[in-house]
């Protein structure tokens, strides 16, 4: 059975790449992204790239619910780490009201920066 040359060079390719899963496995962690509740705290040279849940039209409207501060601090890492950002300053949650004034959700907003 005869094989063209192409596929036997494509095999033969395909042969050499280590798997995916391989090299993803060798990549080192990423880091965590720091936040911090004051800006006092943080390094001191910072480019703002967006602050979450404040200047937007939605915000009067809509403010996203969060159950637990630790949610909210997931949730504000993976915006920043989605628009290039390394940290969080003037991170804060405060108790939205419910019903009978039982609130148990928490609005939370902070500043998604790139620390330089």
């Amino acid at each position: 059975m005869l094989r063209s040359p192409t596929a036997v060079v494509l095999a033969g390719l395909l042969a050499a790449v280590p798997p995916l899963a391989a090299a993803q496995e060798k990549a080192a962690p990423a880091q965590p992204i720091p936040v911090y509740e004051s800006v006092t705290s943080t390094p001191k040279r910072f480019e703002v790239l967006k602050r979450l849940w404040i200047e937007s039209g939605r915000s009067p409207f809509a403010i996203p619910g969060y159950e637990s501060r630790e949610e909210a601090l997931a949730a504000f890492q993976a915006h920043a780490a989605g628009l290039g950002g390394n940290g969080v300053i003037n991170f804060g949650c405060y108790r939205l009201p419910g019903v009978f004034g039982t609130g148990s959700r928490l609005a939370c907003n902070g500043t998604i920066v790139r620390f330089l």
